[in-house]
C-alpha cells in the first residue's frame, strides 16, 4: 500500500497521519495526496443579524468570500492534479455578508447610505454541486455502482450519519436514502483524480478526548488513535483503488516527434499559453487591487496600532481634517508629527500600549521635543503640543480602560496641551475621507483639537446616516465569532 500525505480542512482528525489546514490559510491542497474537506466558513465576525441570520462584518465579508473562491479553485486542481479529495457532507454554515454595493439617499451630512447584502454558505468552496439540502438520518444505502467504496463504507458506516442530501452532475452515485429517493454521496471521477461527496465523520468528543487539569490541554485518547489508524488505512486503500482505476502508460519520449502531433493539440497548446499569460496578468492585477485594499483600510489603524505604522494612520486623519502634517527629523531632533493649519501650528508624539495606559515618559517627551522645537531658528512661536494614545490598544474598544494615567492628564493640565485617543479620530477622518467637499466640518476638527487645554478632545461627531462615533462603538455587542469544528488537540 502506497504512503500517502493527508490534509483536513475544516475539522480535525485524530493521530500524527492527519495535518489540520486552517481555513484561513493560503495553504495549497496540491501537497497532499488525499484532501479530507468539511465545509465551513472559519472564524467570523459579526457584530448584527439581517433576516435572522448573523451578517459578517464588511471585512469579514470580504475575506470569507476570498477564502472560499481559493479553496473552490484548490478542490478543482487537486482533482486535476490527481489527487483524492473527498468533501464531508457538513450541515450547511449560512450567513449574511456585505457585498461592497452601498445605496445612498440624500446629499451631504444628510445622506444616508445603505449597504447591500447577499447571502453566503458554507457550500460555496464545493465545485459540482447544484444544490444542498438540509436533511438528517442514519439509515443509508450504498450503490452498486459503488464497489470501490464497499470497504470503507463498511468499517466506517456506523459514525456516518447523514446532514444534506445533494444534487449534481456525478459521475457515479454512492449512496442514497434506504427510499431511494434522496442521494445523499457521488463522486466526480477527473482523467487522474477523483472528488468523492460522503456523509461526514462523527465521533463521540467524551471517548475521543481527555482533558488535562495541569497543562489545561485537550488530547486524544488511544481509542481515538486507534480510530485514525483505521480510518488512515482504510482511506489508502481507497486511493489505490481509485489510482489503478485511471493508471495509463506515461508516453514514450519518441511519439513527441512532430510526425506523430495532430493539429488539434498545437491549436489547445496555443490556447493553453494564452490562458497563462491571462492568468498572469490577473495575478498581477489582483495584487495591485490587494495592495490598494490595504492602503484604503488604513485608518482602522488608528483603532489598534502602534509604532510608525500608528503613526502614519495620525498624519492620514490629520490631512483629512486638512492639516498639513508630516514627520520631522533632522540631525539633533525627531517629531513624530508637525501639523500646520491656517488655526495654528501643533507638534505631536504618539503611543500605543498593548495592556495598559499611556504614562507620563510619553508626555515628558513631548516636553522635551516642543522645547527643542522653539529652540529651532526657523521657529518663532511655541507649537501646541498634542499627544496621541492608543492605549489597550488589543482590546475591543468598550473593554478599554482610561487611555491616559492621572499623572499624564495632570501633567497636559499644566502645559495646556492636548489629549487625543487615536481611535476618536477614526469616526471623523472615515467620514472626511468619504465626504471630502465638507470643509466646514474638517474646521469644526481643527477647532476641537486647538481648543482642547489638558483634556482629551471631543471631536463633533459626524451628522449622517451609518457613520459610528467612539461611543456608538464602545456600546456595540462585543464581536462574536463561529469556529471551525476542529478541536483544539494535541
Amino acid at each position: 500500500m502506497a504512503k500517502y500525505r493527508f490534509f483536513t480542512v475544516g475539522f480535525d482528525l485524530p493521530g500524527d497521519d492527519f495535518e489540520y489546514i486552517d481555513f484561513n490559510s493560503d495553504r495549497t491542497l496540491l501537497d497532499a495526496d488525499v484532501i479530507l474537506f468539511e465545509p465551513t466558513l472559519g472564524y467570523c465576525d459579526t457584530f448584527e443579524s439581517y433576516n435572522g441570520r448573523p451578517l459578517l462584518t464588511e471585512d469579514s465579508s470580504f475575506t470569507t468570500k476570498q477564502q472560499l473562491d481559493h479553496w473552490r479553485s484548490e478542490i478543482v486542481a487537486a482533482v486535476q492534479a490527481g489527487k483524492l479529495v473527498i468533501v464531508y457532507l457538513a450541515k450547511p454554515i449560512e450567513y449574511y455578508r456585505h457585498t461592497g454595493q452601498k445605496q445612498f439617499s440624500g446629499t451631504g451630512r444628510s445622506r444616508v447610505t445603505t449597504n447591500i447584502v447577499t447571502e453566503i454558505s458554507s457550500y460555496e468552496a464545493i465545485p459540482h454541486l447544484k444544490g444542498v439540502t438540509t436533511k438528517s438520518g442514519k439509515e443509508i444505502c450504498l450503490e452498486k455502482d459503488a464497489s470501490y467504496l464497499a470497504p470503507y463504507w463498511k468499517e466506517f458506516s456506523n459514525c456516518s450519519p447523514y446532514e444534506v442530501e445533494i444534487e449534481g452532475d456525478f459521475k457515479r452515485i454512492l449512496l442514497k436514502s434506504r427510499t431511494g429517493d434522496r442521494t445523499l454521496g457521488g463522486a466526480i471521477h477527473g482523467k487522474y483524480g477523483a472528488l468523492l461527496f460522503l456523509p461526514p465523520l462523527r465521533y463521540d468528543i467524551e471517548t475521543f478526548t481527555r482533558y488535562d487539569g495541569r497543562s489545561k490541554k485537550s488530547f486524544w485518547t488511544e481509542e481515538a488513535i486507534k480510530f485514525g489508524k483505521r480510518l488512515v488505512r482504510a482511506l489508502a486503500a481507497l486511493a489505490d483503488t481509485l489510482k489503478q482505476s485511471t493508471q495509463t502508460t506515461p508516453p514514450p519520449i519518441w511519439t513527441s516527434d512532430s510526425k506523430f502531433r495532430l493539429t488539434e493539440e498545437s491549436e489547445i497548446e496555443s490556447a493553453i499559453s494564452n490562458c497563462v499569460e491571462e492568468i498572469a496578468e490577473r495575478q498581477a492585477k489582483k495584487e495591485s487591487l490587494e495592495a490598494r485594499l490595504r492602503d484604503a483600510g488604513s485608518l482602522r489603524r488608528l483603532l489598534f496600532e502602534q509604532g510608525r505604522p500608528l503613526e502614519s494612520a495620525i498624519l492620514e486623519a490629520l490631512r483629512l481634517f486638512g492639516f498639513e502634517a508630516k514627520p520631522f527629523s533632522d540631525s539633533e531632533s525627531e517629531f513624530d508629527a508637525v501639523f500646520i493649519s491656517p488655526e495654528g501650528r501643533c507638534l505631536g508624539e504618539a503611543e500605543g500600549k498593548d495592556n495598559k495606559a499611556i504614562n507620563i515618559d510619553k508626555f515628558s517627551q513631548l516636553e522635551r521635543n516642543l522645547q527643542e522645537d522653539f529652540a529651532r531658528d526657523e521657529v518663532t512661536n511655541y507649537a501646541k503640543g498634542v499627544l496621541f494614545g492608543n492605549g489597550f490598544r488589543l482590546l475591543p474598544l468598550a473593554e478599554r480602560g482610561n487611555f491616559f494615567t492621572e499623572k499624564c492628564i495632570s501633567a497636559a493640565q499644566r502645559a495646556r496641551a492636548t489629549l487625543v485617543r487615536t481611535p476618536d479620530l477614526f469616526a471623523p477622518a472615515k467620514y472626511l475621507k468619504e465626504n471630502p467637499s465638507d470643509l466646514e466640518y474638517a474646521k469644526h476638527c481643527r477647532e476641537a483639537i486647538f481648543k482642547s487645554e489638558g483634556e482629551i478632545v471631543t471631536f463633533p461627531v459626524p451628522a449622517i446616516g451609518d457613520e459610528t462615533s467612539l461611543a456608538e462603538m464602545q456600546q456595540s455587542k462585543k464581536t462574536t465569532k463561529r469556529p471551525t469544528k476542529r478541536t483544539d488537540l494535541e
